[in-house]
C-alpha cells in the first residue's frame, strides 16, 4: 500500500507560536487588571463607624439626657486610602414601618449631605431623640444606616438606645432580667443551703416566698406601666421594657426580652399563681429544698419564655420550664418520675423539637439585617424581624412541603402540647391529680401562657401564611377540645379531674378564638388563656383545702361538707363558676369573645363550643350544689378526722384566707369590669390581626375601644 505523506507548512510551527504568545499576554494582562483594581479596592475609602465618645467605639449608642432630649455621637470613620463619600445617613425604618419611636433625628455635625472624609479621617453625626411629655415609650431601640462610596461594605449601621428614668432608677431598663433572675438567684440559695446542710422546710420556704414576692411587685410594676395601645406603628415593634443585647453573634442569636400585650397579663398572671400557690402549700412534699428549687426555676422559666422576643431564647426558656415542670409533677427532685410525670415530660421535650424544627428553619430564610449594635447579619431569630420576612413569596420548602405549612403544623403542634389541647391533653389530668397542690397550680397555668405565645408570636404573626392556610383545622381543634373536655367534666367525681377538664374546655375557646383571625377572637384566646389561669389556680386552691380536712377528692364522699364551712363554700363557688365560664365571672370574657370572632366565619363550630361551656356550667353547678347543699354523712362526725374540731369540718384558716381571698376577688372583679384585661391588648391584637387578615386592620380599635367604654 503506497502511503502519501503530506509535507508540514513551514508556517505551522511560527502560527502556533504566535498564538500561544497572545494567549499569555492576555492572562498577564488579565492578571495585571485584577491587581489594580485590588489595590484601588486598598487605597479606595473603606468605612467604619463608631459610638461617640464614652463607650468605647463599640455600639449601641447610648443616647444622654441633655435639656429634655436624648443625645447621642455616631463617628464616621474612613480606614481607605482615598476619600470616602457619604451619601446618606438615616434612622432605620419608613413610615410604613416604623422601626424606632417619633422625633429620633440624626445629622452631620456641622455640614451637609453629602459630604467627603479624607484618608484616615473622621467626622461626626448627632443622633437626637426629643420623646414628647407623657411619651408611652420609655425607651427607644434602633439604628442609624450610612450609605458611602465603600462598595464593598455596602450600607452599614450603628445601633442607638435611649432610656427615660423611671422609678426603678438604673433598674428601669432591666426589670425583665429580674424578673427572671430573682427566683434564679432564689432556686441557688436554696440548693446552695441544702449543699452545705443548712436548709430545712422553713428557711427553704422563706427563700422561695421572698424571691416570689419580688417577682410578684415587678410583674405589677410592668403591668401598671405598660401602655395598651401600643402598636408596632409606634416604633420598638410594639414592646416596651425591652432589653436587648448581642449573644451567640456567630449565630445571630441575641437576649432579647420585651413585653407585648400577651406578656402583660401573663406576667402578672403566672406569678401570682406561683406565690399565693406557694402561701397556700408552703413547706411542699418531702424533700423540700428541691421541691422549691424547681418551683423556682419553673416561675423564672416560664416569666422568661413569656417575655422572650428572640427565638432560640424562647425555645431554652420552654424546655427549661417543661424540665422544671416534669420534676415538680413527680413530687420529689432525684426520686423516679411518675407516670403521669413521665407523659408530660415526653410531650414538652417533642414541643420544644417541633418548636426549634420551626424556628431554625424560618431563620434559614430570614432577610439580610442588623443585630441590636449594628452588626450585619444574613439570618435572624428575632421574632419581630422574622414577622417582616415574606416567606410565602420565597417558595421555600421544609420536607418536601411548603415551609409556611409545614412550618406552622411544627408551631400549632408545639402549642397544642403546652395548652393541653385535644389530642394530645393525655398529660393534663394526671399532672393536676399527682402533683403537688401549688406545683399543679403553677404547671396549669405556666404551660398555656407559653403555649399562646408560641401560637400567637409564632403561628400568626412570624408565619400568617400558615395560619391562614389551617385555620378551619384551628377552630375545628378548638370546637373539639371545648366540647370533649366539657363532657368529660360532667362524668367526673374527682375535683381535680374536673378542673382539668374543665380547663380543656376553656382551652378549646382558646383555640376557637385564635384560628378565627379575627381581632374580637384573637383578643379572646389572650384574655381565656389568662382568665382561666386565676379561676383554676383558685378552684385547686379550694380542692386542696377539701383534701386537708377529708383526704379525699371525690364529690360522692365530700356530699354536704360545706355546710359547715361557709367560706369555704362562697370560694368553692366563686372559683367553679369562674371556671365553667358563667357570666359576672373572670372566666366569661375570653369564651364570649372568642365566639363573637368565630361566630360570622365559622358558625356550626361556634355552636359547638356554645353547647359545650352550657355542659360545662352544668357539671360544675352539679358539683357545688351536693357540695355545699347535699347531706352530709353522718359517718363524718365520728370520723377520726374530724375528732380535734368536734364532728365538724373547720372552716378555712388565716392562711388559706390569704391564699384565696386575693384570686377570689380577683375573679369577681374581672367578671364585672373587664377592662383590666382587655385593655393592656388593644395594640398587640391589632398587630396579629393586621398580620393575619389585612383588609380587617381598622376593626380592632374600633371593637375594643367602644367595649372599654360600655364596661
Amino acid at each position: 500500500m503506497i502511503q502519501t505523506r503530506i509535507p508540514a507548512s513551514p508556517h505551522a510551527p511560527r502560527a502556533l507560536h504566535w498564538i500561544l504568545l497572545a494567549v499569555s499576554a492576555l492572562v498577564l494582562l488579565a492578571a495585571s487588571a485584577g491587581a489594580a483594581r485590588a489595590e484601588d479596592g486598598r487605597r479606595a475609602g473603606s468605612v467604619r463607624l463608631e459610638a461617640g465618645a464614652g463607650h468605647g467605639g463599640r455600639g449601641p449608642i447610648e443616647l444622654q439626657a441633655r435639656d429634655g432630649a436624648f443625645t447621642g455621637e455616631l463617628v464616621i470613620a474612613n480606614e481607605g486610602k482615598e476619600p470616602l463619600v457619604v451619601s446618606r445617613i438615616a434612622v432605620r425604618g419608613d413610615a410604613a414601618d416604623p422601626r424606632t419611636p417619633p422625633k429620633l433625628i440624626v445629622k452631620p455635625d456641622g455640614g451637609v449631605l453629602p459630604f467627603t472624609i479624607a484618608p484616615g479621617a473622621s467626622k461626626k453625626a448627632i443622633v437626637q431623640w426629643a420623646p414628647e411629655r407623657g411619651v408611652r415609650l420609655r425607651q427607644l431601640f434602633g439604628h442609624v444606616v450610612v450609605t458611602t462610596s465603600d462598595e464593598s461594605a455596602g450600607e452599614v449601621a450603628m445601633g442607638v438606645h435611649a432610656q427615660v428614668p423611671g422609678l426603678l432608677g438604673p433598674l428601669e431598663a432591666h426589670v425583665l432580667s429580674l424578673l427572671v433572675g430573682v427566683p434564679v438567684l432564689g432556686a441557688l440559695i436554696v440548693l446552695l443551703l441544702r449543699a452545705f446542710g443548712r436548709s430545712d422546710d422553713r428557711t427553704t420556704s422563706q427563700v422561695t416566698t421572698v424571691a416570689l414576692v419580688v417577682q410578684t411587685l415587678l410583674a405589677l410594676y410592668v403591668y401598671r406601666g405598660f401602655a395598651g395601645d401600643v402598636s408596632r406603628l409606634d416604633g420598638n415593634d410594639g414592646l416596651q421594657f425591652i432589653e436587648h443585647a448581642v449573644w451567640i453573634r456567630p449565630l445571630a442569636a441575641e437576649i432579647f426580652l420585651g413585653v407585648d400585650g400577651i406578656a402583660a397579663i401573663a406576667l402578672l398572671v403566672t406569678s401570682l399563681v406561683a406565690l399565693f400557690g406557694l402561701l397556700f402549700d408552703r413547706r411542699g412534699p418531702r424533700g423540700a429544698p428541691g421541691y422549691h428549687a424547681a418551683y423556682l426555676a419553673l416561675a423564672a422559666s416560664a416569666a422568661g419564655a413569656i417575655c422572650a422576643m428572640d427565638g432560640l431564647l424562647f425555645v431554652i426558656f420552654t424546655a427549661v420550664a417543661v424540665v422544671s415542670a416534669t420534676v415538680l409533677a413527680s413530687g420529689r427532685l432525684g426520686a423516679r418520675h411518675s407516670h403521669a410525670a413521665l407523659r408530660f415530660g415526653v410531650l414538652g421535650l417533642v414541643a420544644v423539637f417541633a418548636l426549634l424544627v420551626a424556628i431554625v428553619a424560618v431563620s434559614r430564610h430570614a432577610d439580610a439585617t442588623f443585630l441590636v449594635d449594628g452588626t450585619r447579619t444574613a439570618t435572624s431569630f428575632s421574632l419581630p424581624e422574622l414577622s417582616r420576612v415574606a416567606l410565602g413569596s420565597k417558595q421555600a420548602t421544609l420536607f418536601g412541603g411548603a415551609l409556611v405549612k409545614v412550618a406552622f403544623g411544627f408551631v400549632l403542634l408545639a402549642s397544642i402540647v403546652l395548652l393541653g389541647a385535644f389530642p394530645l391533653h393525655g398529660w393534663l389530668a394526671p399532672v393536676l391529680t399527682t402533683a403537688p397542690r401549688a406545683a399543679g397550680a403553677l404547671v396549669s397555668a405556666a404551660m398555656p401562657a407559653i403555649g399562646i405565645c408560641a401560637l400567637l408570636r409564632l403561628g400568626c404573626a412570624v408565619l400568617p401564611e400558615g395560619m391562614r392556610s389551617a385555620s378551619g383545622i384551628v377552630v375545628a381543634l378548638g370546637a373539639v377540645t371545648s366540647a370533649y373536655g366539657a363532657f368529660a367534666a360532667l362524668a367526673q367525681t374527682d375535683l381535680r379531674r374536673l378542673a382539668a377538664y374543665a380547663s380543656m374546655t376553656q382551652i378549646g375557646f382558646v383555640l376557637l378564638g385564635a384560628g378565627s383571625m379575627t381581632p374580637q377572637g384573637l383578643s379572646g384566646a389572650i384574655v381565656a388563656t389568662e382568665g382561666r389561669a386565676v379561676s383554676m389556680a383558685l378552684f385547686l386552691l379550694v380542692v386542696a383545702a377539701v383534701d386537708d380536712r377529708a383526704h379525699t377528692d371525690d364529690v360522692t364522699v365530700l356530699e354536704g361538707v360545706g355546710r359547715t364551712m361557709p367560706g369555704l363554700s362562697a370560694v368553692i363557688a366563686v372559683a367553679a363558676l369562674g371556671q365553667a365560664g358563667v357570666m359576672g365571672f373572670g372566666g366569661a370574657w375570653g369564651p364570649l369573645l372568642a365566639l363573637l370572632g368565630a361566630l360570622p366565619n365559622y358558625g356550626p363550630l361556634a355552636l359547638v363550643s356554645v353547647v359545650a361551656l352550657l355542659v360545662l356550667a352544668v357539671a360544675h353547678l352539679r358539683v357545688v350544689s351536693r357540695l355545699v347543699f347535699g347531706r352530709l354523712d353522718p359517718s363524718w362526725e365520728k370520723s377520726p378526722l374530724l375528732e380535734a374540731f368536734g364532728g365538724r369540718f373547720p372552716d378555712l384558716t388565716g392562711r388559706e384566707w390569704m391564699a384565696m381571698a386575693p384570686l377570689a376577688v380577683l375573679v369577681v372583679l374581672l367578671g364585672l369590669w373587664p377592662a383590666p384585661l382587655l385593655g393592656v391588648t388593644t395594640g398587640t391584637v391589632r398587630d396579629i390581626a393586621n398580620a393575619v387578615s389585612p383588609p380587617g386592620a381598622e376593626q380592632i380599635a374600633t371593637f375594643l375601644s367602644s367595649l372599654i367604654r360600655r364596661v
